[in-house]
């Protein structure tokens, strides 16, 4: 798989609202898919979906601990990419006037 292609799927991992939500609490740390569950207010079957979508493109990792899948972002550069994207503002990075 070339460069682009990997740089094209991190970005698609990425690009999704609940994945977004998720990575901004893993940013603050480890968790059990129970307190991501809770804190972005979604279904745990629909959240572990997420988690597995990022977990298979590299994004996060996860370990059990007893009967939980604790989960964590692979890359400590990660949480600040997801942070720059603040940065950008859609339109002007589109092109479109303002």
């Amino acid at each position: 798989m070339g460069q682009h292609e990997i740089q094209a799927e991190f970005l698609q991992a990425m690009g999704q609202t609940t994945r977004l939500k998720i990575l901004e609490i893993l940013a603050e740390g480890e968790r059990c898919v129970c307190d991501i569950q809770v804190a972005v207010g979604e279904q745990q079957s629909n959240v572990s979906k997420h988690l597995a979508i990022l977990r298979r493109s590299g994004i996060l990792t996860a370990r059990r601990e007893g009967g939980r899948v604790i989960y964590r972002i692979r890359n400590g550069r990660i949480p600040e990419f997801r942070r720059r994207l603040s940065d950008v503002e859609p339109r002007n990075f589109l092109g479109s006037e303002t």
